[in-house]
Order: C-alpha cells, then sequence, then structure tokens
C-alpha cells in the first residue's frame, strides 16, 4: 500500500515508501491434509475450517501441483486415516509411510515435502502420544512410535519431519530414527507451541487445553525450549502461532548475541524465579547444555525459524472477511506475515499457512 502522494519530511514519521519485508510465493508453505479413508481422487471439506478440504492420495498431489505452479516450493503433508480407528500400529504406519512416499514421488521437481506426524497420536482430549491399558500416556511407547516414523519418513525421501513441542525429548528421538536409516530429512519443531485458544478449533472447546503445551505469554520457556531443541537437533525451529512474532524475535536475539545464551543459562543454573525448578528430562537436557555451550551455540548458529498460522487463524479471517469484506481480511493477513517476517529477519524461511494457495489466488479461505 502506497500513499497517494509522497508527504514532506517535517509532515510525517515514515521512513520508507516501501516495505522492508519481501513477500513472495517462495516464502510461503502450504499444508495439505491427507486422508487415507478417502477416494484417491476425493475431497472433502473440513466443516470447522470454511474453505478447507482434506485430499485423497491423488487428489493431495494435484493440490501440490496446483501450488507449486502459483511459486510455492514446500508443503507440509498430514496424513491421517479415518476409515480406520485402529491405534498406531506397524500396519498402519506403513500405510502413513507408503502414501508419503507417493506424494514425494509425485510432486513437482524440486518441491520440499516436509511430514506433520500430528494425526498419528492425537487424542480426543488434544493430548499428543500413545496411551496404555490404564489411558495414560505411555511415554516410552510414543517415543518409540516417534523414532519410526522418522525413520520410514526418511527412508521415504522427504525434505523434512515436524515435532510437536508437546514432549521433552521428542527431538532426540526423532533425530534417532532418521539417523538409523542413515537419512538426509530435517528436523523442524514446534518448539514454542503454546496452548492458543485459537488452535484445534475442530476439537471440542473443552479440550482445547492440552496440558503439554506452553502458556501464552510465559516466553522464557518458548525460548528455553528453542534452545533445547536446536541442541538436540532441530534445524529448523517454527513459532506456533505464527502471531507470537516475540517469541520469533527472542530466539534470533539469541542467535545473534551468544550473551543472550549463556545469560539464560546461567539463570537456570541460580534457580532463577523467572523458571520453575527443572525436573526429569528437561532437567536432564540443561546439564547436558550447560556441560557443552558450544554445541549448542553451533547448533544455533545454523538453525532457521519458519512460522505457523494455527487453524483459528485461518477461519477468524474468514469471518472478517464476510462481515467486513476481503480486502480488509487479505490486508490483516499480509500484516501479520510481514510482522513476522520483520521478527525472524535474515533467519527467516518460510510461512506455513493455509491460506497460501487462496492468497496467491486473490482470494482466501472461506471467501
Amino acid at each position: 500500500m502506497t500513499p497517494p502522494r509522497r508527504l514532506p519530511a517535517d509532515a510525517r514519521r515514515r521512513l520508507h515508501d516501501t516495505s522492508q519485508t519481501q513477500l513472495t510465493p517462495d516464502r510461503l508453505a502450504q499444508p495439505v491434509d491427507v486422508d487415507l479413508g478417502l477416494d484417491e481422487e476425493r475431497r472433502e471439506p473440513v466443516d470447522a475450517i470454511p474453505g478447507w478440504h482434506s485430499y485423497g492420495v491423488a487428489a493431495a498431489v494435484e493440490r501440490v501441483r496446483d501450488g507449486h505452479a502459483l511459486g510455492i516450493g514446500e508443503f507440509v503433508l498430514r496424513v491421517c486415516d479415518t476409515g480406520s480407528d485402529e491405534h498406531p500400529t506397524p500396519a498402519r504406519l506403513d500405510r502413513h509411510i507408503r502414501a508419503i512416499a507417493r506424494l514425494v514421488r509425485e510432486a513437482p521437481p524440486g518441491v520440499r515435502c516436509t511430514v506433520d506426524p500430528f494425526a498419528l497420536a492425537l487424542n480426543p482430549d488434544g493430548s499428543w502420544g500413545l496411551r496404555d491399558d490404564g489411558d495414560r500416556l505411555d511415554i516410552p511407547a510414543t517415543y518409540t512410535l516417534l523414532r519410526d516414523t522418522a525413520a520410514g519418513v526418511a527412508t521415504a525421501g522427504a525434505h523434512g519431519i515436524v515435532t510437536l513441542g508437546r514432549l521433552p525429548l521428542e527431538v532426540s528421538h526423532t533425530r534417532a530414527g532418521v539417523d538409523s536409516v542413515r537419512g538426509a530429512t530435517r528436523l523442524y519443531s514446534f518448539s514454542q507451541n503454546s496452548e492458543t485458544s485459537t488452535a484445534y478449533v475442530y476439537l471440542d472447546e473443552d479440550h482445547r487445553d492440552t496440558g503439554q503445551k506452553i502458556l501464552p505469554g510465559n516466553l522464557a520457556e518458548m525460548t528455553l525450549w528453542s534452545l533445547l531443541d536446536a541442541f538436540q537437533g532441530t534445524q529448523v525451529s517454527v513459532t506456533k502461532p505464527l502471531e507470537n512474532a516475540h517469541a520469533t524475535l527472542d530466539v534470533a536475539r539469541h542467535i545473534e548475541h551468544e550473551e543472550l545464551t549463556g545469560r539464560l543459562l546461567r539463570s537456570l543454573e541460580r534457580a532463577d524465579p523467572g523458571l520453575p525448578p527443572l525436573t526429569g528430562a528437561a532437567a536432564g537436557l540443561v546439564r547436558e547444555v550447560l556441560d557443552s555451550q558450544e554445541t549448542l551455540q553451533k547448533s544455533l548458529a545454523q538453525l532457521e525459524l519458519y512460522g505457523y498460522a494455527v487453524s483459528g487463524t485461518t477461519r477468524a479471517l474468514g469471518v472478517l472477511a464476510a462481515v467486513d469484506g476481503l480486502r480488509l481480511a487479505r490486508a490483516r493477513l499480509e500484516e501479520s506475515w510481514h510482522n513476522w517476517l520483520a521478527a525472524a529477519g535474515p533467519h527467516g524461511g518460510r510461512i506455513i499457512d493455509r491460506n497460501a494457495i487462496s492468497y496467491l489466488r486473490g482470494d482466501l479461505l472461506g471467501v
């Protein structure tokens, strides 16, 4: 947006008449929900997110090709199977991996396919992980699932795999799975994943606080887990939700200023009141980092930053467009993207947003 005329310098504070952040198609990544329970050519609307669909495998391939034709170079694949209610088993995981391998194989050359394994162990209450016979989260079994999934995704040739920001050692086990097959798949992590009220609009309202994720506003925790995940092997730290640009900026500053990381680590040694006493796996990770701060700094130097728009944001933009028009809703989306890119600075990679294809077509989902 440009002013109708250029005002004299004494009549304005604006220094630039163009945005300092560049919003181009290659800065966007498009999620694609793939449902193995659908006929291959079919797509099914998702009621909670107007305009959003799940796709059969062949239809998902076409969705990727459509996005690529618009200049999008990365797609985040979330595979589920509504035709089966079985718990994750080797046979079910194998079906997922075969579908991922096909999507990778049939995507246009050069396209990055990154896998979000969210659907594999999502529970009705919104928590993530396998449960034992007593309906408690079975952490060892969940870590085994993560290793097996990562090995399969890497074997399928996927560019990346996402860890979900739920369990302390999820990155270590995912890294072990990729390494077990000598894979080159990159690790993406929702390190700052918070209990935002706008996530999971497809779940019952009472089940949107999972008990696993960081509470909104707890910036020190978000940054700490970004550092700990990088130490474990994360290569792409994904801010979720995208609106938490302050969290992205804080991680970017820790990448650039080693003294900030040292200060945070020293505060942990002093049991700083800004964070509760650490126990269990988190405490063990901190001890490892304190004994090997050089390893952490090397990891941070190579860390790339992404942002992720959650489902509730997508839905809210559709509502805004319906009430006040498409132009205002698109402007709001653009502003959120520019603000995040500014926060990420030179470390910023892509923005993962369900609206990527729709936006590039001049539209928005749900309009």
